[in-house]
């Protein structure tokens, strides 16, 4: 590695444009000193055709081919995704008791006078509590 080669971090801060240039300038010392990737893997993606026009389009601005750019989208979102799966999952039964446990709340808090819902825009408001909150029972005092 010469004092002018770009460190590999020096390469990815570089834009797709940047990066072109500089391994095609350098095509030759980069062919030489790396093994080439082995793509001889296929995988199939079913998509809609508005789908597959958006994807081209999306290809097409970044100046690649469709199945390179496909690649590089997959690898970037890979690199970004959780390495663990989520640490629980609920069945149907706990998220009902877990919802209700949070209405019991939210009712609690309502009473103390503290509402959770009172947003300026009605877009703000909560649509989950909202909708799964149930109406009270009124209370019925016995007759004299």
């Amino acid at each position: 590695m010469t004092e002018n080669e770009p460190t590999a971090r020096d390469i990815a801060a570089m834009d797709e444009a940047e990066r072109a240039r500089w391994f095609y300038d350098n095509r030759e010392q980069v062919a030489e000193e790396s093994t080439p990737a082995v793509l001889d893997r296929v995988v199939s993606v079913r998509v809609s055709p508005e789908d597959l026009g958006l994807l081209t389009e999306a290809a097409a601005a970044a100046e690649m081919k469709l199945s390179a750019w496909l690649r590089k989208v997959a690898l970037e979102a890979a690199a970004m995704a959780p390495a663990a799966p989520p640490a629980a999952v609920l069945s149907g039964e706990e998220t009902r008791r877990l919802q209700d446990s949070v209405l019991n709340i939210v009712e609690l808090l309502e009473r103390s006078g503290i509402r959770l819902d009172t947003a300026a825009d009605e877009r703000d408001r909560s649509l989950v509590l909202k909708s799964l909150r149930r109406p009270r029972k009124k209370k019925i005092k016995a007759g004299k």
